[in-house]
């Protein structure tokens, strides 16, 4: 019986929802179709179902009305509920937990906002309802916590400024069951002009650590997406990236009306939203600081920042071309907010990086002598071998973590670095708990960037000197091999191959011939590591220089014969009915010329093909010949078009139509034109060789001569 009761109650609780979904098909279409007048005319005439579920998720109308845009529509419908019944309807929740006021969050209303919190009673004793800023959804987080997660700035700033919520910052400015702050959550989200906002007025969330007991810049030395020297982009966007004025929103230009009282300004709470801190202006100064020095000091020390600079005439006019430019054309659009997330992101970290000390916090990189290896039996140094292996696989449970400037190594982001070592250069030889330093990362994680700011600093020598805590030296780190940046297997090496050279070159000599714990040198653990790739290298090089030998040999077969068969045919005498034409001495010209260039390529696609292929040959000698070969081969191919563009004007007789000749010539270009787009991969990654050559006549110069050349161009150090 009671079983047969507890059915007729779900069966009524079914029809009633399905009733109930019946009547919100209506408003919820009209919701998907931003069709806002009707879906507030729909529930003017059906008040009742307001505090109803209108989805599958149990959301409200109010939950839905938050998208509407309209303040005034949604005012009045909050006003529709009874007043007896409102502050029930505006604390229920959606199947995460959210309330209508997380949803206003979402959207960044103001106005909407306000007409929530008017309905909101006085804290006391006899509060019959948890206070709404305080509720939290199934994630724990209050409407200020989303607010700030989703980049609304305007409504944080109403939140913590014109309410006093920041007076509960325990509550807002962290979820609840986790330590991700505010700060975090805005740096995640890359809302990099909010996370500026909060960092400016709570300096003290720049020092917290979330879960992963991380600090914000660590949490920005893992995004290198957001930097823009880690973004890849072509040569046009770069060229339009260049031209675009720094911000897209115009409020990060119009902040400066006095750029003295911006302290007063901060103080009384009349600073717009997002806007670069006081702090910043002296880091941007102090980084001029320099070219205020070789101008003279003509430059004004009171001077805003460039990012802070009211714009001039011509300036404004050219961001108000962009900005037109930017509503016609989304990839324009979307390339200018990449570099306002770019100058934000640097902005950010150029706060943080002032207030960052973890480099203090170093391991003691102690002296190691060079070892020759061990003399022991075979067996012990298997049995040593399994006990470092077991215990590298209980160190792997807790590795090291770094500090932002060795996390802005590894991911090779050059801006958190420069900025780091400009606030504090004793940075740069911090050593982690593994011992390894900013060189060892560069070299691991192959940033060469990175290397290059290093070597430019005068540090690689020093840095270089030293051995980990497992006995390695940085040139054992080169056999680390992690998927090359240069297309084909024989340029991966190669690349390789010049960071073994490099390091090898400015590492005591004596160190070249240090074994590590496992009894090995670092040549001989490049050589072992690198054998996959070295076997594939020497698979394709073979196969390409096959393939490209038997093009040679065809081209060279056709133009020979070519050579033979006179265009126009020949005279009573056997000479060429148009020897005195200068067309066809074009032809002459150009079938020699094919002739050489095509036999040249074979000579150096054999000699590929004949080589044993070692690994050191993929540092310059494969390489070489294989872009010689290429050259030689795509001109041989141009040639031997222009000799039968010749051709075809000779016999034709068009050679006086200029449009005729230059449609022929067009035509006859099309696939060498093919063929260059084809292999322009191969030939910007050989250019490499052209700079090795390069280096190589540097060698025959006088020293003094150089040393006179360098002078004109040296660069301040440490003033990156």
């Amino acid at each position: 019986m009671r079983e047969l009761q507890i059915g007729r109650k779900k069966l009524e609780m079914t029809r009633h929802s399905v009733a109930l979904i019946e009547k919100m098909k209506k408003p919820y279409i009209l919701a998907k179709r931003y069709e806002w007048e009707e879906f507030g005319r729909f529930f003017n005439k059906h008040k009742d179902l307001l505090d109803k579920q209108i989805d599958l998720h149990h959301s409200t109308p109010l939950h839905y009305a938050a998208h509407c845009g309209n303040p005034t529509m949604y005012r009045e419908m909050i006003e529709w509920v009874g007043e007896g019944d409102i502050k029930r309807v505006l604390r229920l929740q959606d199947d995460m937990g959210n309330t209508p006021l997380h949803e206003v969050a979402f959207t960044g209303e103001v106005e909407m906002t306000k007409s929530i919190l008017e309905h909101e009673e006085e804290e006391g004793p006899n509060q019959q309802y948890e206070p709404l800023l305080r509720m939290r959804n199934k994630l724990g987080e209050t409407a200020v916590y989303r607010a700030a997660a989703l980049g609304k700035t305007d409504l944080l700033s109403f939140f913590l400024q014109d309410l006093g919520a920041d007076a509960h910052r325990d509550i807002h400015f962290h979820r609840k069951g986790d330590k991700m702050s505010i700060l975090h959550t805005a740096v995640i989200d890359q809302f990099f002009g909010t996370a500026l906002w909060i960092l400016e007025r709570y300096e003290h969330l720049a020092y917290e650590k979330e879960d992963n007991e991380l600090t914000t810049l660590q949490l920005l030395a893992k995004m290198p997406s957001t930097f823009k020297s880690q973004t890849q982009m072509g040569p046009l966007k770069n060229f339009i990236y260049l031209l675009l004025p720094n911000f897209q929103d115009y409020k990060y230009y119009n902040q400066n009306k006095e750029y003295t009282t911006k302290k007063e300004d901060l103080e009384s709470g009349r600073e717009d939203k997002n806007e670069p801190s006081p702090t910043q202006m002296k880091l941007e100064d102090n980084t001029r600081e320099g070219q205020i020095l070789k101008s003279g000091g003509k430059a004004r020390r009171n001077e805003p920042p460039t990012t802070q600079r009211k714009l001039s005439a011509f300036s404004w006019m050219w961001y108000t071309m962009w900005k037109i430019m930017a509503k016609e054309w989304k990839e324009i659009d979307k390339l200018w907010r990449k570099k306002e997330m770019h100058n934000l992101a640097k902005e950010l970290v150029n706060l943080l990086a002032q207030k960052d000390y973890s480099w203090r916090n170093t391991a003691i990189a102690r002296d190691r002598t060079v070892s020759m290896g061990r003399s022991q039996q075979e067996g012990k140094p298997k049995e040593i071998k399994g006990k470092q292996e077991e215990g590298e696989k209980q160190e792997g449970a807790s590795k090291p973590t770094y500090t932002p400037l060795l996390m802005a190594a590894c991911n090779g982001i050059t801006e958190i670095v420069e900025v780091i070592i400009h606030f504090h250069p004793h940075s740069i030889e911090h050593v982690s708990d593994d011992e390894q330093n900013i060189l060892y990362m560069a070299v691991k994680h192959r940033q060469k960037k990175i290397y290059q700011i290093l070597k430019k600093l005068k540090m690689v020598r020093s840095l270089a000197g030293k051995i980990d805590k497992e006995s390695n030296t940085v040139l054992h780190y080169t056999a680390e091999f992690q998927g090359g940046s240069q297309p084909g297997f024989a340029l991966q090496l190669q690349e390789e191959l010049h960071w073994f050279d490099r390091i090898e070159k400015r590492l005591p000599y004596h160190y070249t011939i240090h074994k590590n714990q496992y009894n090995k040198t670092a040549k001989q653990l490049f050589v072992e590591k690198h054998e996959a790739l070295l076997n594939d290298a020497r698979e394709w090089i073979k196969e390409t220089a096959q393939s490209c030998s038997a093009v040679a040999v065809l081209v060279a077969t056709v133009v020979f014969a070519a050579a033979y068969t006179v265009p126009g045919g020949t005279d009573d005498n056997g000479f060429p009915r148009f020897l005195h034409e200068t067309i066809f001495m074009v032809f002459t010209i150009m079938d020699i010329v094919a002739l050489v260039s095509s036999l040249g390529s074979v000579i150096m696609f054999l000699s590929i093909l004949t080589s044993p292929c070692e690994m050191w040959d993929f540092r310059k000698s494969l390489p070489r010949k294989l872009n010689t070969g290429f050259a030689l081969l795509f001109f041989s191919m141009a040639t031997t078009m222009l000799s039968f563009s010749a051709t075809i004007l000779i016999n034709i007789k068009l050679e006086k139509n200029k449009w005729t000749s230059s449609l022929t010539y067009a035509a006859a270009f099309f696939p060498v034109c093919i063929f260059a787009l084809v292999q322009f991969p191969l030939y910007v990654a050989m250019k490499g060789c052209v700079r090795s050559m390069l280096r190589n006549l540097k060698k025959i110069i006088p020293r003094f001569l150089l040393n006179l050349l360098k002078k004109s161009r040296r660069k301040k150090l440490w003033d990156i």
